[in-house]
């Protein structure tokens, strides 16, 4: 019998992890950040043209924005941010909720006015995992939502900060991004995970 499905041909392999090899927590201190409706065109994923499994969710392509428009880098506190997904729905038409915490420091005019401005916009983010390596919040099939939040702390020892949780629906586990970032400071190769800001500290 003829095989039907093959644009879904298995591409499951062994995953070893060798023993000494680091597999560092956490994301960098900082995010690039753009509005949804700044995106002219998105990377892709063809999962026909996958041949291995490091290969699934990357995307293919570069992030395309409208004219004039960049991503805007965000800074956040050092070991506070957090990259979360899991498995959501019913078989067959399963996704995954992917969930980005950034937690900005301060309170202040400038930080209050990004969430207001944020607040009823969607956004997509490029997060960097630790080691570099972005991943994509957001999707352009799917809606996604912040929720944000501000606490000046109480007392001398408390943090005062503003909190952006990005929520997102995606087919695939916050995709792997190695195109070009257009900010306004010049292009930066996500390809690259050696690349440091030049103002990030320990990143």
């Amino acid at each position: 019998m003829a095989n039907i499905c093959t644009d879904q041909e298995t591409l499951y392999a062994d995953i070893d992890f060798c023993q000494g090899k680091k597999s560092l927590p956490g994301i960098r201190s900082y995010v690039y950040g753009a509005s949804k409706r700044d995106i002219v065109t998105w990377p892709k994923i063809d999962r026909s043209t996958k041949e291995t499994l490091d290969t699934i969710n990357v995307y293919e392509g570069d992030f395309v924005m409208a004219a004039d428009k960049k991503w805007h880098k965000i800074a956040l506190v050092p070991n506070e941010g957090q990259l979360q997904i899991e498995s959501q729905g019913t078989f067959g038409s399963k996704t995954f909720k992917v969930t980005a915490t950034m937690n900005m420091p301060g309170t202040e005019e400038e930080v209050s006015g990004y969430i207001a401005e944020a607040n009823n916009d969607e956004m997509v983010y490029l997060v960097p995992q630790r080691n570099g390596k972005f991943r994509v919040v957001g999707s352009e099939a799917f809606s996604s939502e912040l929720s944000l939040a501000q606490d000046t702390g109480k007392a001398a020892t408390d943090s005062n900060m503003t909190t952006v949780t990005a929520e997102a629906t995606d087919e695939y586990p916050a995709p792997f991004y190695v195109g070009k970032i257009e900010t306004e400071a010049g292009d930066i190769n996500a390809a690259d995970v050696t690349v440091a800001e030049p103002d990030e500290e320990g990143g």
